[in-house]
């Protein structure tokens, strides 16, 4: 017997998931989103495991820069855009740490950033996202 062949499009997204889309599209403004995903975000000092907040904020890499939004402490919805940095001038590595994967952003003229995301495959295209549109290097 003849099997049909699978459909290769992709799998329709959830509502869930268009909504944050299109909310997060209102934070980044007229620039096109490419890949979003949730992480936690610190900065680079000293016990930053220990002092950073552990709730999840938003980040979204878009054609031109990397955009991070803050979450509201009970909703865990998007609330307010903390910082955005354009992709040409920063510089991205990434490290596997055993949970996933560990960026360090260092953005000219500010402190080094740290991103901590999961294993899912939101996490894997927002990694591949940046690391295509950013400078890599070693920090």
């Amino acid at each position: 017997m003849d099997r049909p062949t699978p459909d290769p499009s992709p799998p329709p997204a959830s509502a869930r998931t268009e909504r944050r889309t299109r909310r997060l599209q209102t934070f980044v403004g007229d620039e096109h989103v490419v890949a979003w995903t949730q992480c936690w975000v610190s900065r680079d000092v000293p016990l930053h495991g220990v002092l950073a907040a552990r709730t999840l904020d938003f980040a979204v890499v878009t054609d031109e820069s990397l955009v991070l939004i803050a979450t509201g402490f009970f909703t865990r919805r998007a609330r307010a855009r903390v910082f955005q940095s354009s992709l040409d001038t920063m510089i991205v590595a990434s490290d596997r740490v055993p949970r996933g994967r560990r960026l360090r952003i260092a953005p000219p003229g500010a402190r080094t950033l740290w991103l901590e995301l999961g294993r899912r495959d939101r996490d894997t295209a927002f990694v591949t996202a940046l690391l295509e549109r950013a400078r890599t290097g070693r920090l």
